[in-house]
């Protein structure tokens, strides 16, 4: 199956699975594009910081803020990731 991210590669879309699903806690069968920020339950403020800072720093990009305000989903951390790579 094709990825939707055109920019990325598998790697690096295993890395921000792998990161997020450490961050939040949860197990990589729970994750999905549709887990969202406040809604779930594992997906505070402070697990939102840690998950954009551990993602600047693999990475080595940094976030617009806007951009970090838009991260609502778990769709949109791939999406706008994407934008830095």
């Amino acid at each position: 199956m094709k990825s939707i991210y055109s920019y990325m590669n598998q790697e690096q879309i295993d890395t921000i699975n792998t990161v997020f699903t450490e961050i939040m806690g949860i197990p990589k069968s729970e994750l999905n594009d549709t887990i969202a920020y406040n809604s779930h339950p594992a997906w505070d403020s402070l697990k939102h910081l840690q998950l954009i800072s551990e993602l600047e720093t693999i990475f080595d990009i940094e976030y617009d803020m806007d951009d970090v305000i838009a991260m609502e989903n778990f769709a949109l951390v791939k999406t706008l990731t994407e934008k830095y790579l």
